[in-house]
C-alpha cells in the first residue's frame, strides 16, 4: 500500500475482525465518554465504516469514531499503537486521545496480526502502564464469568481517585446499576493503592440521557428492594437489619477489607463501598474482587426483575 493512500470498506457486513476491533476500542472509552445517543454495548450499531493508511486505522459506526496510530484528524477517540502500553498523557481528556495506548498484550494474537496488516506500530520512551494493564486484564477474567452479560468499560480518565473498570448490568434489564472495580486512592496521593470496588447505581431523577428514564425508576423500586428490613438481599449481608434506616455506614465485618453498606439516606448512590487492605499483590487484589462480588450475588440476582405492583414496605 502506497504512503498517503488509504482504502474505504463499506459493504453489507463488516468482516469479523472489524467488528472485534471496534469491540476492543469500545470497551477502551471511560464510560462517561459514551455518546448520548445509541446503547453502551461494544457491538456496533448502524453500517460499520473501516479506512486504513500505512499510519492509522479508521473504524466507526453510527455512533462514535475510532482512530488507532498517528494522527488524529478529529476522530472522537484516538489511541496510539505501540510495542508496550505507556501512558501519553496525565488526561483527563474528554475522548480525543487515550490516556494509555494499547499494544499487542492487549489486543491479543489475531487481532495484533491484523492491525499489523494495515499499520505499522511505534516504539516510544514514555512511561509503561504495563502492570496497571496486567491487573485489569486479571481482573476481568477472574470476575466476566460472574458477571455474565454485563459490558466492560475501563475507566482510568475520567476520575482524580480511582483505575479500573465499571461494569454495566445486561441492556435487558432495564437497569443502570453499575459494579466499579480496580484501584482507588486518595485523590491528592495515588501512592497508597488499595483494591475498590462499587456496588452502585443511577441518582434518581439525575439522568445524562432521556431514554434511561424508565431503567432509573425501576432501579428506584430495586433500592427499595435490596435494602428493605426483612427480605432485601443487601440487608441479609447486615449486622442489624435496620442499617438503611440511618444516613450513616455500615460497617460489613465479615468481608475482606473494608466493606460499607451505604443507605440512599445519605445520599450517595453507591450502595456498597469497599476497599481492600493495604499492600496487596495484584493477585491478591483479585481475589478479594471475586470474594466482594461472590458476596454481591443476591443482591445481583434481583436486578433482573421488574418489580411494579409490589409493595416492598
Amino acid at each position: 500500500m502506497a504512503r498517503g493512500k488509504s482504502r474505504y470498506v463499506s459493504k453489507p457486513a463488516a468482516s469479523a475482525m472489524e467488528e472485534a476491533l471496534f469491540c476492543r476500542l469500545w470497551e477502551e472509552v471511560d464510560f462517561d465518554d459514551h455518546p448520548h445517543h445509541g446503547g453502551h454495548e461494544p457491538n456496533p450499531e448502524g453500517e460499520l465504516r473501516f479506512s486504513a493508511s500505512d499510519e492509522a486505522i479508521t473504524i466507526g459506526d453510527d455512533r462514535l469514531t475510532f482512530r488507532l496510530g498517528l494522527g488524529d484528524d478529529g476522530e472522537d477517540s484516538i489511541h496510539r499503537w505501540t510495542v508496550c502500553s505507556i501512558r501519553m498523557n496525565d488526561g483527563p481528556e474528554r475522548l480525543g486521545e487515550h490516556r494509555w495506548s494499547l499494544s499487542p498484550a492487549e489486543l491479543g494474537g489475531q487481532l495484533t496480526g491484523f492491525v499489523n496488516g494495515c499499520i505499522g506500530i511505534q516504539e516510544l520512551d514514555l512511561p509503561m502502564v504495563v502492570e496497571e494493564r496486567s491487573l485489569l486484564a486479571s481482573l476481568r477474567a477472574r470476575l466476566q464469568p460472574m458477571l455474565p452479560g454485563w459490558t466492560w468499560h475501563l475507566e482510568v480518565d475520567n476520575k482524580p481517585d480511582r483505575m479500573g473498570w465499571y461494569v454495566r448490568a445486561p441492556a435487558d434489564w432495564d437497569s443502570l446499576f453499575t459494579i466499579f472495580v480496580g484501584l482507588g486512592w486518595h485523590p491528592d496521593s495515588a501512592e497508597d493503592r488499595t483494591g475498590f470496588l462499587l456496588f452502585e447505581r443511577a441518582p434518581p431523577g439525575e439522568l445524562d440521557r432521556a431514554d434511561e428514564d424508565e431503567s432509573n425508576r425501576l432501579d428506584s423500586l430495586r433500592t427499595v428492594a435490596l435494602c428493605n428490613e426483612q427480605r432485601g438481599a443487601l440487608s441479609a449481608l447486615a449486622i442489624d437489619s435496620t442499617w438503611s434506616h440511618r444516613a450513616e455506614p455500615h460497617i460489613l465485618p465479615d468481608l475482606p477489607g473494608r466493606v460499607e453498606l451505604w443507605p440512599p439516606s445519605m445520599g450517595r448512590w453507591p450502595l456498597l463501598v469497599a476497599r481492600s487492605d493495604p499492600d496487596l499483590t495484584d493477585g491478591d487484589v483479585t481475589v478479594w474482587a471475586a470474594a466482594i462480588v461472590s458476596a454481591l450475588q443476591p443482591a445481583i440476582s434481583t436486578l433482573p426483575a421488574r418489580i411494579d405492583g409490589l409493595s416492598w414496605r
